[in-house]
């Protein structure tokens, strides 16, 4: 009988262990948000069409970003921002020619009710490469006395091209619905809680089980 009551103690907890894990993988599961275009490492030049899905529940806003990958200070300069969920279309319309070449992360942040947000990345690249002007052809030398007479000539050097100097976007304020550590210490004691109570729960029916 105690092998038995052991026994059922180990299941009951495994049990517990099972559905803390599905609780904190939930959220992600039942959140699909992605950055379909562009794809990660894709060379972009021009004007770029951005597509990617929000539709997801809970949705109070939210907000397209890119930032240089390089970059240790974490700073993000938006692109568009959303205040409606969307399934997976067209983003936003990005003129790429506005900032340098260079390696780039796009970071699609979702915004939920309970305060805390979700964020797909992707890394790309950007590639806006200019052309060199071209040489001018050098012209024949004509003839004298019906004979040929060889001219030399000089061909003129091209241009070196130069880049065009880019605006620098402006940094955004702090995000004020990031998750705060008060939030953070609410959500562990609720955890801790429900554990507690599932614990209790197993206790009782293991001494009805007694009797």
């Amino acid at each position: 009988m105690l092998n038995l009551n052991v026994r059922l103690m180990k299941l009951y907890f495994l049990l517990l262990f099972a559905l803390f894990l599905l609780a904190a993988q939930w959220r992600q599961d039942a959140t699909p948000i992605a950055i379909t275009s562009p794809t990660p490492d894709e060379i972009l030049r021009g004007q770029v069409t951005i597509t990617g899905k929000v539709d997801v529940p809970s949705f109070v806003s939210a907000r397209l970003d890119f930032a240089y990958a390089s970059d240790p200070t974490g700073t993000w300069f938006t692109i568009q921002t959303f205040s409606q969920p969307l399934a997976d279309s067209t983003l936003a319309a990005w003129d790429t020619t506005s900032i340098t070449d260079g390696d780039y992360v796009l970071r699609l942040r979702v915004n939920f009710e309970d305060g805390t947000f979700q964020d797909a990345t992707v890394a790309i690249k950007i590639g806006n490469d200019m052309l060199p002007t071209p040489t001018a052809a050098p012209t024949a030398t004509p003839e004298v006395d019906a004979v040929l007479v060889p001219t030399p000539f000089l061909l003129a050097a091209s241009p070196t091209p130069t880049d065009v100097p880019r605006p620098t976007p402006t940094a955004l304020p702090s995000n004020p619905v990031s998750l705060g550590g008060n939030q953070i210490y609410a959500s562990l004691g609720r955890g801790a809680l429900v554990i507690l109570g599932l614990f209790a729960l197993a206790g009782i029916i293991v001494r009805v089980r007694r009797y």
